[in-house]
């Protein structure tokens, strides 16, 4: 997470952008992937700036991709979104010595902020309102997977300057300046991948672009995963320890994927903002309208089903409220009434949630083409097992496995009844999955209780005030951790699995 940089030489860069002199630089965010500035200028005016950690991906396509991206959401695509005023993408080129975007302060406040002071019908409105926005990604389409960038920024990679799929939508200004080039997707270059001599677009066909990122950790698995001993901190069982079980398992997938795409309608090259919390998404505290989407790094053109996905500011996450599917409303629990007060409150919070997920969930049904992605049968079932694929060795094996057996089990009403299953699996095989998936289902909710308690993530990253009295609870808990009644190794500990060790 380690960036050295000149925070005198960014603040030049700064006043030269918007023409007067840099006064103050101050630390608001600091995560994994980027460390973010606020930035006070002579004449009261402000800006951020953001600066992307190694961990994040390689640099320059990383902050190339993100600002053609942002640009043309917001002048093709009419999505508000901070204009870029400066920006930097090689840090041997710039005497700031790190690469950096400068960008306009988004205009409103933090949904995050400002949602429990929201009425229900201000966060339906809300929930319309950036269905509205998001639309705008439905109504144009590309010609090839991959990420966005001005064409002199691709120089020397793969890339391809056919673009639009109806290029007399855009404005002819605009449909010169653009290339797809490869992949900015997280999920292809974290960890050790960004050392593989692999292929991350862009790609012409949805097959081509599901298989070469699976590949991608196929060959990550076969160049640096270890087996793992029983003393190993992360073990689980022998065949989540097997580098080669977790390749025969993802050669299983494979062969699941060209009949389980759906039509080549759904398949197409979309462009999505795939991580829409309630950080991301700023409001006028007036109006309560939408005002700004930030957070643009790892935007990625890719399958429509695949990226069309409920913004995680609005996701149900609890479970005490049943989603009925047949009525499109929650269910409080039958046992509401008689539950003390403290637990009625809290499950009525969940109920409010749940009842605006569902309101989202009818707001997409209503929307042609997001919602045939919904109506897919099995729909769930077509995308989780292509979304665990990149984490097996991180998350376990059980999770893909199990997903497989699901497959089998739906095969028909995934890809017809004409076409014959490439899923085998003995009777011992399934109980063994069943239980291994029984015990990881206890092992993550302990794990979530864990990190709950300690106020952290799978990380364990921690505000700096509190580190040393969560440190010393960490302790505490660690030592009361039972590995074999709770179903694996205490999460938080040297030699953990970590997404971005891997």
């Amino acid at each position: 997470r380690y960036v050295s940089f000149d925070p005198q030489a960014l603040g030049r860069e700064a006043a030269r952008a918007v023409g007067a002199e840099c006064v103050r630089i101050d630390k608001i965010c600091e995560g994994s992937n980027n460390k973010v500035y606020w930035l006070t200028f002579s004449d009261g005016r402000e800006a951020v700036a953001r600066l992307p950690c190694p961990l994040a991906g390689p640099p320059h396509l990383l902050i190339a991709s993100e600002v053609a991206t942002m640009e043309f959401a917001r002048e093709v695509l009419g999505i508000p979104v901070p204009k870029v005023l400066a920006w930097c993408s090689r840090a041997e080129s710039t005497s700031v010595g790190a690469e950096f975007i400068i960008m306009e302060v988004a205009q409103g406040v933090e949904l995050d902020s400002a949602w429990q002071s929201l009425d229900l019908g201000q966060r339906l409105n809300l929930v319309e309102d950036l269905a509205r926005i998001q639309s705008k990604f439905l109504a144009l389409r590309f010609t090839h997977h991959g990420s966005l960038y001005f064409k002199a920024d691709v120089e020397g990679v793969p890339h391809t300057t056919d673009v639009f799929a109806d290029p007399a939508s855009i404005p002819d200004s605009q449909r010169q300046k653009y290339a797809i080039g490869p992949s900015v997707d997280w999920e292809v270059w974290r960890g050790t991948r960004k050392q593989l001599d692999t292929y991350r677009g862009p790609w012409k066909d949805c097959l081509s672009h599901i298989t070469d990122t699976i590949r991608c950790q196929q060959a990550r698995l076969a160049k640096f995963a270890k087996p793992r001993l029983p003393s190993d901190p992360s073990f689980l069982d022998e065949e989540d320890a097997s580098p080669a079980f977790h390749i025969m398992a993802l050669d299983q997938l494979l062969s699941c994927v060209p009949s389980t795409m759906p039509s080549a309608e759904l398949c197409a090259p979309t462009m999505w903002h795939t991580d829409l919390n309630r950080g991301n998404i700023f409001i006028d505290p007036s109006t309560r309208v939408v005002t700004g989407l930030i957070d643009w790094q790892s935007t990625a053109i890719a399958p429509l089903y695949l990226q069309a996905i409920i913004p995680r500011a609005f996701l149900y996450t609890g479970h005490n409220i049943e989603l009925s599917q047949e009525t499109g409303k929650p269910l409080l629990p039958e046992n509401f009434h008689s539950l003390p007060k403290d637990e009625k409150a809290a499950v009525r919070a969940e109920f409010l949630d749940a009842g605006i997920f569902m309101w989202q969930r009818n707001v997409i049904l209503k929307d042609p083409l997001w919602g045939a992605v919904y109506r897919l049968p099995k729909y769930p079932l077509r995308i989780h097992p292509v979304d665990c694929a990149s984490r097996t060795w991180t998350n376990g094996l059980t999770q893909l496995r199990s997903l497989l057996l699901r497959m089998r089990d739906d095969w028909a009403e995934l890809a017809g009844p004409d076409i014959p299953c490439p899923l085998n699996f003995s009777p011992e095989e399934e109980d063994r999955i069943q239980t291994l998936m029984e015990r990881y289902d206890r092992y993550e909710e302990m794990v979530k209780m864990v990190l709950v308690r300690l106020d952290t993530n799978r990380d364990g990253i921690v505000a700096p005030e509190q580190h040393e009295a969560l440190r010393k609870l960490c302790e505490d808990v660690r030592a009361a951790w039972d590995t074999e009644e709770l179903g694996g190794p205490f999460p938080l500990q040297p030699g953990s699995r970590n997404l971005y060790a891997e």
